[in-house]
């Protein structure tokens, strides 16, 4: 005879994705959700709009994408520029998935600096790009993207990453490594642009890739003193486990957390909002960077998103002080604005 109640209660067990489980998103969409979750964080009854306006001056927002870009976005760089200036930030960096975004944002920055000559902003925000590494990882092409003005981040490969695909499921589409599959070590071509990252005094973004891959370039990047992120360890797209950031984390990267999963999105539907909380609490607000990743049409604004981000962070818990550090120290660090 079947055990119905033992293979109902494994079937509450089965995971949707790399860790949510079957339980979880039956609680999430529970009728009561809403209400177990105010009696559980009684703190979301002391959230208001602007709340978040101190922590937003000074605010750095290291990861977002703007038009132009291979595809549509919800604003261009001068947009999210004029609202981060209004905003009091001191800094963006946007992310090119392919390209170098650095002379854009050279270009954005004079046209923030216009309109504050003319009276009609009254804060500087400092622009940043950098460079995606999709097509491959070149050292000579990075050599000439770190000759351009407001360049401060090199990202590593996404929707090429061999790491990424692999953890798809379908290694044979992934076009771009970073580690020697058989050895175990780090591309020379990939060291080299990681030396140079340091010499320049630039941060690095670790891309879509898997555990397998991020550990030695977590290791490396210690050895070469390299200051380096996880890309949304906690979207689907490129997920870790806890322990598995917990690792990274000690050997000195910073563990990403955005807008995404966090607040409900259309392009992940199926998450657990309070997974990033609880990722923050577990690593610790000093080894965590806070950023946007939008810019996705189906998303709010970018600065708008940021908003939410932080009031969500203060109603499950968060105090503003590790807010802070993980909004404004951290990224600081991170692309060497105080160095």
């Amino acid at each position: 005879m079947c055990d119905f109640a033992a293979d109902a209660a494994a079937a509450e067990q089965l995971l949707v994705g790399r860790v949510l489980t079957v339980k979880r998103v039956r609680e999430l969409n529970a009728k009561d959700y809403f209400y177990q979750m105010l009696k559980d964080n009684p703190d979301v009854l002391k959230i208001y709009p602007g709340i978040e306006n101190d922590l937003l001056k000074n605010a750095i927002d290291c990861h977002i994408h703007a038009y132009p870009d291979f595809v549509h976005r919800s604003q261009d760089f001068i947009q999210i520029a004029i609202d981060a200036s209004k905003a009091g930030m001191r800094a963006l960096a946007f992310k090119d998935h392919w390209n170098v975004s650095a002379g854009a944002a050279y270009l954005a920055q004079k046209h923030i600096d216009f309109l504050i000559e003319k009276g009609e902003l009254t804060h500087r925000v400092e622009i940043y790009g950098g460079t995606g590494t999709c097509f491959g990882i070149n050292p000579d092409a990075i050599r000439v993207a770190l000759q351009y003005p407001n360049f401060k981040m090199i990202w590593f490969p996404t929707f090429t990453s061999y790491g990424f695909w692999r953890g798809a499921g379908q290694p044979e589409k992934g076009k771009v490594r970073l580690v020697d599959e058989k050895t175990g070590k780090v591309l020379p071509e990939v060291k080299e642009v990681m030396e140079m990252a340091a010499e320049k005094r630039v941060g690095i973004g670790l891309g879509h890739t898997d555990f397998e891959e991020l550990l030695p370039l977590a290791r490396l990047a210690k050895d070469i003193g390299v200051r380096a992120t996880l890309d949304h360890p906690l979207l689907e797209l490129n997920k870790l486990l806890l322990d598995e950031m917990k690792q990274l984390a000690d050997l000195g990267i910073y563990v990403g957390t955005y807008c995404q999963p966090m607040i409900p999105s259309l392009y992940q539907p199926v998450a657990d909002p309070m997974e990033t909380v609880a990722t923050i609490k577990a690593i610790g607000p000093e080894r965590c960077v806070i950023g946007s990743d939008f810019g996705q049409v189906l998303h709010m604004n970018s600065i708008d998103g940021m908003r939410v981000f932080i009031r969500a962070l203060l109603a499950f818990g968060l105090k503003q002080s590790d807010v802070a550090t993980m909004l404004q120290k951290n990224p600081a660090k991170l692309m060497y604005l105080d160095d």
